[in-house]
C-alpha cells in the first residue's frame, strides 16, 4: 500500500498529547488523514520516566469522553485524591504533620496514570482507527503554505528524509518544540521554579513511617494511593505510586528559597531531603531496590506567544504553555488545547473560515494559562503555612471545580456564544482569585509562627460543599441550568471569601481594623477551628 504523501494534520511528537490529538480527531471525523510522527524508536517504557503520572478530573474525563479510552483508564491506578502533609516544623514523625486529604474517594474519578503502558495502549488505539503512526521518525523542517496553500514538513527516518504535506502541522514535541523555536514563539513567565525527580523500583508505604496507630487507620484506603505531598516553605516533595509498585518521587522548589545547585543532581537532592524531609531520605537509604533514573529541570514553568494560529498550526502539550505540577493540571491543559485544535481543523476540513475562531481559541488557552500561574507565582513561600495553605488549598479546589472544571466537563469551551454569555462571571471568579491569593502571602508572613495542634486531619471529602462540587461536575445542564450553577458556585466562592478574610484578620491586624463584612456563612468555621494552635 503507498504511503500518504498529503494529511489532513501532521503531529509531530507521538505522547500522551499528540496520540490522543489523532484519536480525537478520527473518532470526530473518521475520514481525516492524519500522521503521528514519533522520535521513539519503539514502545515505550512501562513505568515511563515523565512528570504527569498523576491526572485530575478534566484529564480524566477528558480520556473517557473525548478521548473514548475509558477502558483504558481501567488498567491503571485509581488515585485516592491529592493529599497534603504539612511540615510545620515537625518532620521526624508524619502522625504529627497536619494532614489535609480525602478519607475515602470523591465522586469523580481520577487516576495515577503509567504513562509508558498508557501511551502504548493509546497508539495501539489510534493506529486502529487508521492514524499513521510511525516511530524512529524525527520532523526536521516545515514551511508553512502561503494563504490556503499546504505546509510542507521534511520528516528524518533511518538517516533519509522525505517530504510531506499537510493543512495543519502540530507540535507535541514537549520542550524542544521546533515550532517555538523556528516561529520565535517561546515566552518566559514570572515563575521561577525548578524540579528533580526519580523513579525507584518499588513500593514507598508511608503506613511505615510511624508507630501511631490512629493514623495508621484512620482513611479507607492505602495513603499510597494518593499523589502525595510532603510540603515546606518553598517546596514540596512528590510520591506518586507507578504500575508494577514502583514510585515516583520528585521535588519541586522555588529557586529563591531552595536553589537548583542543591537537586541538580541525585546525591545533592537526596543531600536536600535528608535536610528538609528527613523521613522520607531514610526510606530511600534503607531500600534495596535501584533508583532507575534522574532528571532535574531548571526554570520548567514557560509559556508561549501563540499557541494555535489561522495559519493552521498549533503548540499543544509542553510544546506549548506549562505552568506547574501541583494539583496535577498538565493532562488538563492537554485536553483543553486538543478540544479547541480538534475544533478549529474539523470545522477548517468543512470549510469554514476559522481565522477569526483561531485567534479567539488562542487568547482564550493562553489566559487559562494565566489564570492558572496566579494559583503559583510567588506562593511557594505559604507551603510552610500549614494553616494559610490548607485554606488554600480548599480555595483553589472551589475555583477549579466551580468555574473551568464544570466548563469542560458541560462541553461548552468550543461553544462561542455560551462562553461570551458566561464570559462575566468568569471574570469574577478570576478577580477574586487574585485578591484572595494576594491576601494568604500576607497572612502566611503574619502568622509564620503559628503551628497547628499535632496530628490535625482536615478531610476534605466530608466538607459538603466541596462534595458537592465535585459530584456536581457529572451533571447534565441545558444552558441555563448551567449558568445558573455557576452564579451558584460564584456565591459559594464569596462567602468563603468572607470567612477567609474574618479568620486572617485574627493575626492581620491591619485587616482587623478594617470595615469587614460580616460572613454570611460558616462552611469552614469547623475546618479553621480545627487548625488553630
Amino acid at each position: 500500500m503507498p504511503i500518504p504523501t498529503r494529511y489532513d494534520a501532521v503531529i509531530a511528537g507521538g505522547g500522551l498529547a499528540g496520540t490522543c490529538l489523532a484519536i480525537q480527531l478520527k473518532r470526530s471525523m473518521p475520514e481525516l488523514e492524519v500522521l503521528v510522527a514519533e522520535k521513539r524508536p519503539d514502545l515505550a517504557p512501562h513505568a515511563a520516566h515523565k512528570v504527569g503520572e498523576s491526572s485530575v478530573e478534566i484529564a480524566s474525563q477528558y480520556f473517557r469522553d473525548k478521548v473514548g479510552v475509558g477502558d483504558l483508564l481501567g488498567d491503571e491506578l485509581p488515585k485516592f485524591g491529592l493529599r497534603f502533609l504539612m511540615g510545620g516544623g515537625r518532620k521526624l514523625d508524619i502522625a504529627e504533620r497536619l494532614e489535609c486529604g480525602p478519607s475515602h474517594f470523591l465522586y469523580v474519578p481520577s487516576f495515577q496514570i503509567d504513562r509508558g503502558q498508557f501511551e502504548n495502549a493509546l497508539v495501539e488505539r489510534a493506529r486502529s482507527l487508521d492514524v499513521r503512526v510511525e516511530n524512529g521518525v524525527v520532523v526536521r523542517d516545515f514551511a508553512l503554505g502561503d494563504g490556503d496553500g499546504d505546509h510542507r514538513v521534511v520528516i528524518e527516518h533511518g538517516g533519509g528524509q522525505r517530504e510531506v504535506r499537510c493543512r495543519w502541522l502540530v507540535d507535541a514535541s514537549g520542550r524542544a518544540s521546533l515550532l517555538k523555536k523556528k516561529l520565535d514563539l517561546a515566552k518566559p513567565n514570572r515563575h521561577n521554579v525548578n524540579a528533580a525527580w526519580f523513579r525507584v523500583d518499588g513500593p514507598i508505604e508511608m503506613a511505615d513511617w510511624s508507630d501511631d496507630l490512629h493514623w495508621r487507620a484512620r482513611l479507607k484506603h492505602p495513603r499510597r494511593l494518593s499523589t502525595n505531598h510532603l510540603m515546606g516553605e518553598g517546596y514540596w516533595v512528590w510520591l506518586i505510586p507507578l504500575a508494577g509498585d514502583r514510585t515516583s518521587v520528585g521535588i519541586v522548589a522555588d529557586d529563591n528559597l531552595h536553589p537548583f545547585a542543591e537537586i541538580s543532581s541525585f546525591e545533592r537532592a537526596m543531600e536536600w531531603l535528608g535536610r528538609h524531609e528527613p523521613q522520607c531520605a531514610a526510606a530511600l537509604r534503607e531500600r534495596d531496590d535501584p533508583v532507575m533514573d534522574f532528571r532535574a529541570l531548571k526554570n520548567y514553568s514557560h509559556d508561549v506567544k501563540q499557541a494555535f494560529s489561522p495559519r493552521r498550526f498549533g503548540l499543544i502539550g509542553d510544546a506549548g504553555l506549562f505552568i506547574d505540577p501541583l494539583y496535577s493540571p498538565g493532562s488538563d491543559f492537554i485536553g483543553i488545547a486538543n478540544g479547541y485544535l480538534t475544533d478549529l481543523i474539523i470545522r477548517d476540513r468543512r470549510g469554514e473560515d476559522v481565522s477569526g475562531r483561531a485567534e479567539r481559541y488562542d487568547q482564550a488557552y493562553r489566559s487559562y494559562g494565566r489564570t492558572y500561574l496566579v494559583n503559583y507565582h510567588r506562593q511557594y513561600t505559604l507551603m510552610g503555612s500549614a494553616h494559610v495553605m490548607t485554606t488554600k488549598i480548599v480555595w483553589d479546589f472551589v475555583m477549579y471545580w466551580g468555574g473551568v472544571a464544570l466548563l469542560f466537563f458541560g462541553d461548552r469551551l468550543c461553544d462561542e456564544a455560551f462562553t461570551e454569555r458566561v464570559r462575566p462571571i468568569m471574570q469574577r471568579f478570576a478577580s477574586m482569585n487574585v485578591r484572595i491569593q494576594t491576601l494568604f502571602r500576607s497572612w502566611a508572613a503574619a502568622s509564620k509562627d503559628l503551628q497547628p495542634r499535632p496530628g490535625t486531619f482536615i478531610d476534605y471529602a466530608e466538607l459538603g460543599f466541596l462534595a458537592d462540587l465535585n459530584k456536581e461536575l457529572e451533571h447534565e445542564y441545558d444552558d441555563e441550568a448551567l449558568v445558573a450553577q455557576l452564579e451558584k458556585n460564584l456565591r459559594l466562592a464569596d462567602d468563603l471569601r468572607l470567612e477567609i478574610l474574618t479568620e486572617a484578620a485574627g493575626c492581620m491586624p491591619s485587616l482587623a481594623d478594617s470595615a469587614l463584612e460580616t460572613p454570611r456563612t460558616e462552611y469552614l468555621s469547623e475546618t479553621f477551628a480545627a487548625m488553630r494552635p
